[in-house]
């Protein structure tokens, strides 16, 4: 008798979760159309993996408007700046194999570099710490002129460094490129030859590739932007992302890549250790980044992950490891956080607590600076800021067509009811400020920065739910 009850209550036990699950599953399909047309996104595709096993796989909208092609889990996207975790994953293997050392200069590895960049590490390129100005800010990098390491490095060198190597955190494509470069001269083989060869096969990531519009790819999504009320097709005068974004891939081959994360065959458990630990500064101080990885606490559950934007597409890879899930999502819209939306919303959907909603208020000592946060706020939504209250230019920002316009889906919430601090930080000079707006149709957390003349000099919508 103890036995079939315990059998019957473990069936019953089954169900349960077996229905939970399928209740989550309906609401992530929801919030995906909702947000694909909201958002004018012509396709995406996302998976959720839950303790390991694959929860949800699924893809929406099209993969072609030209053409009515619908977007499968087969479907090829460009995945941007996730490329970044790939290229930090092929170094860790060359540190395996003792022929690249992550505290060694990079000099060692590269040749004719500037003496400028004498005390840049490999580490200080995975961590976005180098000082080595960002190419993609600069003209000269087309993909389609085929810039040779060496000439890369010649175009790169005459630009100083923004600052002291480990002193901050300032996101650059160009160490990631280094990298790439850094890959080629210690295994001794083309970027991408090596990333298939010791990454991509042996995971069976088959559809993974260089998104190098010469090669015919099976199945390739087109990317897409929306500019002044309509979709339109990206700029063909693409950057060379190499180890900084060239990649491709599918939502299946991307749970590929996750499930190679867990276990211990693809690296060894020191070398994931290394990737997803924050980068310490000079100061002593911790940098949000690991390598090729974001490290953050999102309301109390750890994060680790990244997002990718190129032209006509955005990407994201949110895993929340206390939790033991994750997220990603692809899609073929070029709007700058369309990725991360995403993958952030479904991760709502199956842990609970990371709603905004349910971020409590703190009291603000400063009622003039809070008088003045929500007034813009609600000038930002109506789209109309006020000079006085903004810095000259983030007024000139908000007041451009391109911006009003792209933010006049927010008046569809309705007018917001109330808005109420929930968190501040200060960093330097610049306090940081997140408000919680309350609308009919929407919450909306938002990142205020007021300068040391208390003018707010960014305003940026965080999340929506």
């Amino acid at each position: 008798m103890r036995i079939t009850f315990f059998r019957t209550s473990l069936l019953a036990l089954s169900v349960v979760l077996l229905f939970t699950l399928s209740a989550q599953a309906d609401r992530v399909d929801d919030l995906i159309k909702e947000r694909l047309r909201e958002r004018n996104i012509p396709g995406a595709a996302v998976a959720v993996v839950k303790n390991g096993k694959v929860e949800k796989i699924k893809a929406y909208g099209v993969a072609s408007v030209e053409f009515n092609v619908l977007a499968t889990t087969e479907t090829v996207f460009e995945i941007g700046s996730v490329s970044k975790q790939m290229t930090a994953a092929g170094i860790m293997l060359l540190v395996e194999e003792g022929k690249v050392d992550l505290d060694e200069r990079i000099s060692k590895y590269l040749p004719n570099t500037p003496s400028a960049w004498a005390d840049v590490t490999v580490r200080h390129l995975l961590t976005h710490t180098s000082g080595i100005k960002s190419y993609s800010s600069l003209s000269g990098f087309n993909l389609s002129r085929r810039v040779s390491m060496e000439g890369f490095i010649e175009q790169l060198a005459p630009y100083p460094l923004e600052f002291i190597p480990g002193e901050k955190n300032i996101y650059s494509n160009s160490g990631y490129n280094l990298l790439a470069y850094i890959i080629q001269t210690q295994s001794g083989k083309p970027f991408m030859e090596f990333m298939q060869e010791r990454i991509f096969k042996p995971l069976g990531m088959t559809k993974t590739a260089d998104r190098d519009p010469q090669f015919i790819i099976p199945l390739r999504a087109t990317g897409y932007e929306w500019q002044r009320g309509s979709l339109s097709g990206r700029d063909g005068n693409l950057t060379d992302l190499m180890g900084a974004g060239s990649i491709v891939s599918t939502i299946s081959d991307m749970t590929k890549w996750e499930a190679a994360l867990r276990g211990d065959k693809f690296l060894k458990p020191s070398s994931k250790k290394e990737m997803w630990t924050q980068f310490t500064f000079n100061d002593g101080k911790l940098s949000p980044y690991g390598l090729g990885w974001r490290i953050s606490d999102v309301r109390g559950h750890k994060l680790i992950g990244h997002t990718g934007q190129t032209a006509g597409f955005g990407a994201a890879i949110f895993r929340y490891v206390d939790d033991d899930v994750s997220v990603i999502a692809l899609t073929n819209l070029g709007e700058i956080g369309m990725g991360g939306m995403l993958a952030s919303g479904i991760a709502k959907i199956f842990i609970s607590s990371l709603s905004i909603k349910k971020m409590k208020a703190i009291k603000i000592d400063d009622n003039e600076i809070d008088k003045q946060i929500v007034t813009s706020i609600n000038n930002f939504i109506a789209g109309t800021p006020s000079e006085e209250l903004l810095t000259p230019q983030l007024f000139r920002t908000q007041s451009s067509p391109r911006i009003i316009s792209a933010n006049s889906r927010l008046k569809d919430f309705g007018a917001v009811k109330n808005s109420r601090l929930v968190g501040t930080e200060t960093i330097e000079k610049t306090t940081i400020y997140r408000y919680l707006s309350e609308t009919p149709k929407r919450s909306l957390l938002w990142r205020v920065e007021v300068n040391e003349n208390r003018k707010i000099s960014a305003m940026v919508l965080e999340e929506e739910e």
